[in-house]
C-alpha cells in the first residue's frame, strides 16, 4: 500500500498548483529516503518534481488523484498532518486527518498521457546539455530568482482575454529576463528580474525573445517562489526552468506559441 503523511499545506502546495489546467495527478511515494515525485504533461507545459521528506512516515507506491479539485477542497478544511494512501492498483484513494476522512474513486490520469514523450525529449536535452529541446534551440543560459517576473502569475485577470500578446525576453546586455502581457491601448503588465552566470552558445547575442499564449501567466505559478532558477532560452523557443535545492528538484518547460 502506498502511503505518506504530510502537513495539509504541503499537500495543497503540490496538488493545488495547477489551477483548473490539470485535473488529475499521479504521485510516486519513495522510501529510504522518503520522498515524493511526479510529472504532469500538457500541450502548454511539462512539470517534473521530486521532493524529499526525510521525517515523513511513508510506504512506497503510487497515489492516483483523479479529481484534484475535490482533494484540494478537502485539504483546505484540514489542519496539521494528512495521510493519503492507496492499495496497489486499488480503485479508491483515501485521505484522512484524524476522524475527518475522504475517499475518492481512481480513474485514468490524463496528465500522464504526454509524460512519456516529454521525458524522452528531456533525456535527449540533458544529453545535449540543454542546447536543444526537440526542435527548439537554446542559445542563452543563466541563473535568476525570477522574483519580479513571478508577480505576473497572479495578475492574469488584468489582461484582456482576447488579442493580448505574451512574451519572454532575455536581454543579454542588460542581464535580465522580462515578461510582458497585454496589448496596445489596453492594460499591459511588465516585469523584469536579474540574470547572473550567463553563458551564450555563440558570441554576439544581444537578446532572445519568444511569444506565448494566455497560458504563460498560469504556468509561472508552477515555479517555486524563493528557489533560484537555472534557465535555458532562445529565439522562438520554449522556456526551461530548472530548480534544485537539497530536498527539492523541479523542472518546468513552458511551451512557446506554435506558429
Amino acid at each position: 500500500m502506498a502511503q505518506i503523511t504530510l502537513d495539509s499545506k504541503e499537500w495543497q502546495a503540490h496538488l493545488g498548483q495547477f489551477g483548473d489546467v490539470i485535473g488529475d495527478l499521479v504521485i510516486e511515494v519513495h522510501e529510504n529516503p522518503n520522498a515524493i515525485s511526479y510529472s504532469a504533461g500538457y500541450q502548454t507545459f511539462f512539470l517534473n518534481v521530486s521532493r524529499a521528506y526525510p521525517k515523513a512516515k511513508a510506504k512506497g507506491g503510487m497515489l492516483t488523484f483523479s479529481d484534484l479539485a475535490k482533494a484540494c477542497a478537502f485539504l483546505k478544511k484540514c489542519k496539521g498532518d494528512v495521510t493519503i494512501k492507496q492499495v496497489k492498483n486499488g480503485s479508491t484513494l483515501y485521505l484522512s486527518s484524524g476522524s475527518f476522512k475522504l475517499s475518492l474513486p481512481v480513474t485514468d490520469s490524463k496528465s500522464q498521457q504526454l509524460v512519456k514523450t516529454y521525458k524522452k525529449l528531456v533525456d535527449e536535452a540533458k544529453e545535449a546539455k540543454w542546447k536543444t529541446f526537440g526542435a527548439d534551440k537554446y542559445t542563452v543560459h543563466g541563473r535568476t530568482a525570477m522574483a519580479e517576473v513571478l508577480k505576473l502569475a497572479s495578475l492574469k485577470n488584468i489582461v484582456t482575454k482576447y488579442g493580448a500578446d505574451y512574451s519572454i525576453t532575455i536581454d543579454v546586455e542588460a542581464e535580465e529576463i522580462s515578461a510582458s502581457a497585454g496589448k496596445n491601448h489596453d492594460a499591459k503588465i511588465f516585469a523584469a528580474s536579474a540574470v547572473t552566470d550567463m553563458t551564450l552558445e555563440k558570441k554576439g547575442i544581444k537578446s532572445v525573445k519568444s511569444t506565448f499564449g494566455a497560458w504563460l501567466l498560469p504556468c509561472l505559478n508552477l515555479v517555486d517562489e524563493g528557489t533560484t532558477c537555472r534557465v535555458h532560452f532562445g529565439d522562438a523557443s520554449g522556456l526551461v526552468i530548472e530548480q534544485t535545492e537539497t530536498d527539492l528538484k523541479r523542472l518546468l518547460i513552458i511551451i512557446d506559441q506554435q506558429e
